[in-house]
């Protein structure tokens, strides 16, 4: 049968719009929705971008997700972390840069896995051959139930924290160790040590604190907080801090004199005292 031009023309149409239709796709909320975490560790940035399954009623761990097999520790996409500076985990070496997380749960321990390939769909196309480090963590048994699986950072300190991977009623604590320590003193090195220019109050404080915290050297400590109570005089705080020094090196006449005044300067301050007042109260106490 042949049609006429126009009908030809609005039979053309029909098509097109039927195969738009069909080709269209319904826009709905992913069941394991895109999660990105950042967090810095130390003196390192840390991202993680995974995606997170719920439960929905199902058994996880030596079920759906069996003990002893490859998981991709989320959905979707492989799991990636990445890492702007060297660190330690679980006492393997990591260089920095962007792997691919992958975990082997078991009853009582999970094996940890990063691999160089991050451009993986799951665990399809995982290739041992391309593992950086494999390690072994212990398992924590929550009493809580967690719905959805989560990575999360925690137990903080100077040098490091853990990345947690928490869901349902099993979590694992990946422990995250930063050398920031070697950093800082070649910054404090060079900033303080051996200045040619003129030195910040703040600068000395802070490198005197890194000293009084790391138990490093109290003495250059001692010596850089009173050059920032010398620059920054009405710095209450800072003259807390040289109060508690001067108690620890055991010049309690020292002590007395900076707390006295740190005291009265924190009473003073506008802006508020931030607890300082009582910080100078309980150590004049001591000192009695």
């Amino acid at each position: 049968m042949q049609l006429s031009l126009p009908r030809a023309a609005a039979f053309a149409f029909s098509l097109a719009s039927l195969a738009g239709v069909s080709q269209a796709q319904i826009t709905k909320a992913p069941l394991s929705p895109r999660a990105q975490v950042h967090q810095q560790i130390g003196l390192v940035e840390v991202d993680v971008d995974y995606s997170r399954p719920s439960l929905r009623g199902r058994k996880i761990f030596g079920e759906l997700e069996p003990f002893g097999s490859l998981w991709r520790t989320g959905a979707n996409a492989c799991t990636t972390i990445e890492f702007n500076g060297d660190v330690t985990l679980a006492d393997q070496d990591v260089p920095a840069g962007k792997y691919s997380l992958f975990t082997i749960p078991d009853e009582k321990s999970w094996t940890v896995v990063l691999n160089k390939n991050v451009k993986l769909w799951g665990a399809g196309g995982y290739d041992p051959a391309e593992d950086l480090v494999r390690f072994e963590v212990p398992v924590q048994r929550l009493g809580d139930l967690r719905e959805s699986f989560t990575i999360d950072f925690g137990g903080f300190h100077a040098n490091g924290g853990d990345l947690v991977l928490s869901w349902e009623h099993t979590r694992v604590r990946v422990p995250v160790f930063v050398d920031s320590d070697e950093r800082v003193l070649a910054e404090i090195d060079e900033k303080v040590r051996k200045a040619e220019g003129e030195v910040s109050a703040q600068t000395y404080f802070d490198a005197g604190m890194f000293l009084y915290e790391k138990q490093l050297d109290l003495k250059d400590a001692a010596a850089w907080i009173d050059k920032a109570v010398e620059l920054s005089p009405s710095s209450f705080w800072m003259a807390y801090y040289q109060a508690e020094l001067a108690h620890v090196l055991g010049d309690a006449a020292k002590a007395k004199r900076c707390a006295a005044s740190a005291l009265d300067l924190a009473k003073q301050s506008r802006a508020g005292a931030f607890g300082y007042d009582v910080k100078c109260e309980l150590l004049l106490a001591k000192l009695k």
